[in-house]
């Protein structure tokens, strides 16, 4: 089964679902991207980010399911935000010239960002554990599958 049938039977048909060269929620076509390749600095601070902000333990194990859930929330949280908003937001001109850590906080905690984080934590913990093990397993076999067939070493497991 590849990857995009896994994520499509995890989140039902709310989505169209394709690999891409990052996470991300396109609202217009209401699809979600994935990668298998992420940013690790961009994980290591969205890691203390859900600690921080939501008591949430990002591992390994469940880093590509909540980033899935992220993504699905922006598609459950679209509507909260006017166009306006969502433009700003999307193109990140509301972050002006900040870099680093300092960057990647402040988009964290951008109004659609926020929503879609709360709302992908939510729903991972409204979850039973047992369920989320077995997704969190599923994805995981996909993606060590996909590293060895494309000789990859470092993924967005590898690389957290």
């Amino acid at each position: 089964m590849s990857m995009e049938h896994l994520i499509e039977k995890f989140i039902g048909n709310d989505c169209k679902v394709k690999q891409s060269n990052r996470f991300s929620y396109e609202p217009e076509d209401e699809v979600i991207t994935f990668t298998f390749e992420e940013n690790h600095d961009s994980n290591v601070e969205w890691k203390k980010f859900l600690k921080e902000k939501f008591n949430f333990t990002l591992t390994t194990e469940n880093i590509f399911a909540m980033s899935i859930l992220h993504e699905l929330g922006h598609h459950y949280t679209v509507n909260l935000f006017s166009d306006e908003v969502w433009v700003s937001e999307a193109t990140e001109e509301c972050l002006g010239d900040l870099t680093g850590t300092e960057r990647e906080w402040a988009y964290f905690n951008m109004s659609t960002e926020l929503a879609a984080t709360d709302w992908a934590v939510s729903v991972y913990n409204a979850n039973s554990k047992k369920e989320m093990r077995a997704w969190n397993h599923r994805f995981n076999c996909a993606i060590r599958h996909y590293e060895k067939k494309h000789h990859i070493k470092n993924s967005v497991l590898t690389k957290f």
